[in-house]
C-alpha cells in the first residue's frame, strides 16, 4: 500500500526534480509547533552560498508549510520566520523534516494537483469494489462514494446456482449512516448477495491518506494522476527551459514524442486523455452496463 505522499515523491523525481539541479535542502535541528516562529536547521547541508539566501523575504518550506523568512542567523542556524505563507497553513512538523530553500515547485502545490486529479478520474473512469451484503425487508449500507451496483448474484434455495438478485440503489438517503443504501426486490430475506459496485474516487485528506484502500485509485491509474497533476502544475509556473527538456525526455521514453510546435502542457493533457481512453476500454470490456428495468438493476 502507497500514501499520497508517494506518488508526490514521484512527481518530484519523474518530472520536476532533474537530477543534477535539486533544490538546496537541510533538515529541522528539532522539531516545531504550529505556533512558535522560530526554527533552527542541521549543520554542514547548506552551503555558504545557500545560507546566503537565506535574508529577509526568502521563503522555505517545511513539509507542506510554506514561511517567510523575516530575520536570519547562520552563526547560531536560526532563522526567524512568519508561520503559514501564501495559504498554506501552519502545521506542526517533527524533528529532522527537511527544509527548502525558495522551492520552484511547492509541496503543497503538487498535493493540490495530486487531489485534484484524483478527483477529476470520474466520471471517466472508477473504481469497482466486490463486497458481500444480507438482503434482508429494509436496506443494507454500502459506501458513500458507491454511484451504481453493477452486478449482483445471490444463490438459490438449493445452494447450487447463483441467479441476479434484484437491487435498487438508493442515494441521497438520510436513513443510512453513509447516506448511500440497497434495497432488495425479488430476493429472500437472510440470503449473501455478492455485489460488484461502482464507485467515486474519493479526495485525500492528507499525504498520509493510501492511495489505493482511501482514494480507491488503483496502481494502473496511478501514471494518469501523475500525468495531469504535472500539467495543472506547469501549466500554473513558468517553469526554465532545462526543466521543460527533461520532461520532455521523459515523455519520450513513454514513446509519446513532444511535438516542438506544440506546448508541453498540451502534451501531457493529451497523453493524460489517451491513457484515460485505454482504462475506460478497459472497465467496458470488464464490466457491462448492467439491464435496469424500474430503476431495478439486473445483472447482464
Amino acid at each position: 500500500m502507497a500514501a499520497v505522499s508517494t506518488l508526490i515523491d514521484r512527481i518530484y523525481r519523474d518530472f520536476l526534480n532533474k537530477p543534477d539541479d535539486l533544490s538546496a535542502f537541510s533538515r529541522l535541528d528539532g522539531g516545531i509547533n504550529n505556533s512558535v516562529t522560530s526554527l533552527t536547521y542541521e549543520s554542514g547541508l547548506f552551503s555558504s552560498e545557500e545560507e546566503n539566501l537565506l535574508g529577509n523575504g526568502a521563503l522555505v518550506e517545511v513539509g507542506q508549510e510554506l514561511m517567510l523568512v523575516t530575520a536570519a542567523n547562520t552563526s547560531t542556524r536560526t532563522l526567524t520566520v512568519s508561520r503559514g505563507y501564501s495559504g498554506t497553513d501552519a502545521a506542526t512538523h517533527a524533528d529532522k523534516t527537511n527544509i527548502f530553500i525558495n522551492p520552484t515547485f511547492p509541496r503543497k502545490s503538487v498535493y493540490d494537483a495530486v487531489s485534484d486529479n484524483i478527483s477529476r478520474l470520474y466520471p471517466s473512469l472508477y473504481n469497482v469494489t466486490t463486497t458481500n451484503v444480507t438482503s434482508n425487508s429494509t436496506y443494507q449500507e454500502v459506501p458513500a462514494s458507491t454511484v451504481e451496483v453493477l452486478t449482483s448474484y445471490v444463490q438459490n434455495s438449493t445452494g447450487d446456482q447463483y441467479t441476479s438478485a434484484g437491487i435498487e440503489l438508493l442515494r441521497d438517503f438520510p436513513p443510512s449512516s453513509t447516506n448511500t443504501a440497497v434495497q432488495f426486490f425479488n430476493t429472500s430475506n437472510g440470503k449473501t448477495v455478492h455485489l460488484v459496485v461502482k464507485r467515486k474516487f474519493v479526495r485525500p485528506t492528507d499525504e498520509t491518506s493510501d492511495i489505493e484502500t482511501v482514494c480507491l485509485v488503483a496502481p494502473e491509474y496511478e501514471q494518469i494522476v501523475m500525468v495531469g497533476a504535472v500539467a495543472d502544475i506547469i501549466g500554473a509556473t513558468d517553469i526554465d527551459a532545462s526543466t521543460q527538456e527533461f520532461i520532455t525526455e521523459k515523455l519520450a521514453a513513454e514513446s509519446y514524442p513532444v511535438g516542438s510546435g506544440e506546448r508541453l502542457r498540451n502534451a501531457l493533457l493529451r497523453l493524460r486523455s489517451l491513457l484515460i481512453d485505454e482504462a475506460r476500454g478497459n472497465l467496458r470490456s470488464l464490466y457491462p452496463a448492467p439491464v435496469s428495468i424500474m430503476n431495478i438493476n439486473y445483472s447482464a
